[in-house]
């Protein structure tokens, strides 16, 4: 069965989940598989930041969508408050087609901390075989309130540049960030951690009531 998606994100960098999205669908069961990430940002008339404005000009946008996921980091408030953030908006909008949330703990960056290899990999060094004094164990993870720090420097440490190298190195993370996110592998180390565990039962409930009606 072929399918389409669009994903909404907090920011520009969140869209860069597409390709990860397109392969659990795959990997769920779908044919064929279609999704795009529009950045509302530019678009000509203002889109407001709530998830229920972009639900409501993606819905207009895009009436033959199959389904719409929604990124939200948790934050500080929890899985459970974003996810009722979010119904609250499908609910305000009486909107027919299924929304899934995509709620990392606490940050998008949190899921690209899990693979070290990939960290050495974008980092461009893979032969680096030290350790990462700022990366928490696996288990704790979802407890680092600055992922996006830590994914920063574990990046920077893999690289060991110094000096004028490594401040020019640091001035690349949005692109490397969105490199981890785009080769996030969904049989990876973040198969184990606990917020992506609850997306993907969300995606493959979606899947068994759309591939077996």
């Amino acid at each position: 069965m072929r399918i389409s998606f669009i994903l909404s994100g907090e920011g520009t960098s969140d869209l860069n989940l597409v390709d990860h999205i397109e392969k659990i669908l795959v990997e769920e069961g779908f044919s064929e598989v279609s999704g795009d990430a529009p950045d509302l940002s530019s678009f000509p008339v203002p889109v407001g930041r709530a998830v229920g404005d972009k639900l409501e000009v993606l819905a207009k946008l895009y009436p033959n969508t199959d389904v719409f996921f929604i990124h939200r980091d948790s934050d500080d408030v929890g899985v459970v408050q974003r996810e009722e953030e979010i119904a609250s908006a499908v609910r305000s909008l009486n909107l027919q087609r299924p929304v899934i949330p995509l709620i990392p703990v606490r940050q998008l960056e949190t899921w690209l901390l899990t693979d070290l290899d990939a960290i050495k990999r974008v980092a461009g060094n893979t032969a680096y075989r030290g350790g990462f004094p700022f990366h928490p164990d696996f288990r704790r993870l979802e407890n680092e309130k600055n992922a996006k720090a830590v994914l920063l420097e574990s990046l920077c440490i893999a690289s060991e540049a110094q000096g004028s190298r490594l401040k020019k190195f640091r001035k690349h993370f949005s692109s490397m960030r969105a490199r981890l996110a785009i080769d996030l592998d969904p049989q990876g180390p973040i198969k184990d951690l606990p917020s992506y565990v609850h997306f993907r039962k969300s995606v493959a409930s979606f899947a068994r009531r759309k591939l077996n009606p």
